[in-house]
């Protein structure tokens, strides 16, 4: 009986989350702005994965707050947070060239370049986060355009887009490469120590790459000792 039951929640909550995807639509596109093919995409939280076409478009469901990862070989790989709330019809994707993993790099390369990629996902927000607001007497004299479904969700999209920033920072600064690197820790332990332990933007921010890889390996040291079945990685 329970498994049954076990078994309609599992149907309905994979309902539940398609009804609640949407459709993303895109391009990738290289540093020089020409279309990529073949770019593996994958929504890492249902594993939907697919690849960019002959223009460089692709098409893949997804919700608000879930991540996106773009991937080819001799590329650097790209991570996208699709924001909460309003979601841009469109998406342009930039991918550079480099190495797509760890092995012969050094750590610290793995810190996220958080200016670089900022001017970046505000080209790619640019339309959205230059839309005029309306306040004071612009409310009482353009009331069509203050109740327009469309203009309210670009607004609430611009007074989250701080956050949706600061959270993508915190994604690829904090990742399972670096960690495994610096402590060994990997498969589903190192994605549960990093649910667990996964710093705020605030104390990111703060931290130099001395202190940063020392709060790795102290909190991964703390995981193992009180989290970890015996003999586990």
């Amino acid at each position: 009986m329970y498994a049954r039951l076990f078994l309609i929640f599992l149907v309905l909550l994979q309902n539940h989350t398609l009804a609640t995807a949407q459709a993303i639509r895109g391009e990738v596109l290289d540093a020089d702005r020409h279309p990529m093919k073949d770019v593996h995409i994958e929504n890492i939280y249902t594993s939907l994965d697919v690849m960019s076409g002959e223009q460089g478009a692709f098409l893949i469901a997804a919700s608000g707050g879930q991540l996106l990862e773009f991937r080819k070989a001799g590329y650097k790989t790209t991570r996208v947070r699709i924001p909460q709330g309003y979601i841009p019809p469109f998406f342009r994707i930039i991918i550079a060239k480099g190495i797509t993993d760890l092995k012969g790099q050094g750590i610290a390369d793995n810190r996220y370049d958080y200016k670089k990629d900022s001017l970046r996902f505000y080209e790619l927000y640019k339309h959205e986060l230059e839309f005029p607001k309306l306040s004071g007497t612009d409310l009482i004299s353009h009331p069509f355009s203050a109740l327009s479904k469309r203009n309210r969700e670009i607004w609430q999209f611009q007074d989250t887009y701080e956050e949706f920033e600061q959270q993508k920072y915190v994604d690829m600064a904090f990742n399972a490469a670096l960690i495994t690197k610096l402590t060994g820790l990997k498969g589903d332990s190192v994605q549960s120590y990093i649910r667990r332990y996964k710093p705020s933007y605030e104390l990111l921010r703060s931290m130099n790459d001395y202190t940063y890889f020392n709060y790795i390996k102290n909190t991964v040291r703390s995981y193992r000792s009180y989290n970890m079945p015996r003999g586990a990685q």
